[in-house]
């Protein structure tokens, strides 16, 4: 019996100490990491959130990324000269024609650049993207800020660019179903990487790359992003090669894409274009690696 009382006891005990109030903590178990911007990233908040409200990454971020591919980190140098030629190039070209706010309204949200290529079983991407918000870059630590010309930053870059920030404007404005039923019977799907599908043949059918045959959509900004992006010169070459078939097709989708931006969203493509190629002249007044210029 005096066992169970003194049992009884230490459990009162223990519970009434259980129940003593406790203060908190002098220091919280979370510490704060948060640094402040260094210089890169503060011109980026000056550049490109604070006039665009985009976020421009160039640290590898497991949530921004596609964890289909393996991908290496961007320089921070090469990250850093590239999102000056963007914001030259692509963001400071549309503003030029179409005003900055245009931009702020319609661009894509998260820009996260990549140092390697992501690599599938046919192709290397050279860029993707992600619901109109996000578009990712890949292949930035081959640029070479000493040495850029129209031809790499065209192909690696900007007719990236360009191509996904056109699949934003249709999906907010549809362009006319007259596109889809010029060449209706040439779009093949996934088999646009088969070897089959040359670049000579696609030009033949009608269309400027060998993905714009993949679908109406691609077709569409594919056409937009060669006009704007290749050199004078660039479009005539394609129709030789394309005869005089494949040349009335790519007119005649030129015409509707020409059409499309002007009565949409008051667009002059042509416009664009050479605002575009004036600034590829420009590009070596630009300081790419100069951080405060």
């Amino acid at each position: 019996m005096k066992n169970i009382l003194l049992l009884y006891c230490m459990f009162l005990a223990i519970l009434a100490g259980a129940c003593v109030e406790k203060g908190p903590r002098a220091e919280s178990i979370f510490v704060d990491t948060e640094t402040a911007p260094n210089e890169i990233e503060q011109w980026l908040l000056e550049n490109y959130t604070y006039p665009y409200n985009i976020q421009y990454f160039y640290k590898l971020k497991d949530i921004e990324s596609n964890r289909s591919y393996e991908v290496a980190p961007a320089i921070p140098n090469k990250a850093f000269a590239l999102a000056k030629i963007l914001k030259y190039m692509f963001y400071e070209a549309y503003a030029e024609v179409v005003g900055a706010e245009f931009m702020r309204n319609h661009s894509q949200r998260v820009i996260q650049v990549f140092g390697s290529g992501a690599y599938t079983t046919s192709t290397v991407l050279k860029g993707t993207a992600e619901s109109g918000m996000k578009i990712m870059l890949y292949l930035v630590n081959d640029l070479t800020p000493t040495r850029v010309n129209q031809e790499v930053l065209s192909e690696y870059y900007l007719k990236t660019m360009f191509h996904e920030f056109s699949h934003i404007l249709h999906q907010k404005k549809d362009y006319p179903s007259a596109f889809k039923f010029i060449t209706p019977e040439s779009y093949v799907g996934d088999e646009w990487t088969s070897s089959g599908n040359t670049l000579e043949i696609a030009l033949q059918k009608g269309f400027i790359s060998r993905y714009a045959r993949a679908e109406p959509h691609e077709d569409f900004v594919e056409i937009i992003a060669f006009y704007v992006v290749k050199p004078d010169g660039w479009w005539e070459e394609q129709e030789a090669i394309a005869g005089a078939e494949g040349t009335a097709f790519l007119r005649a989708k030129l015409d509707v894409v020409k059409s499309y931006l002007k009565a949409s969203w008051e667009l002059d493509i042509d416009m664009l274009r050479s605002v575009v190629q004036r600034r590829f002249g420009e590009l070596g007044e630009l300081n790419i690696e100069n951080l405060l210029n």
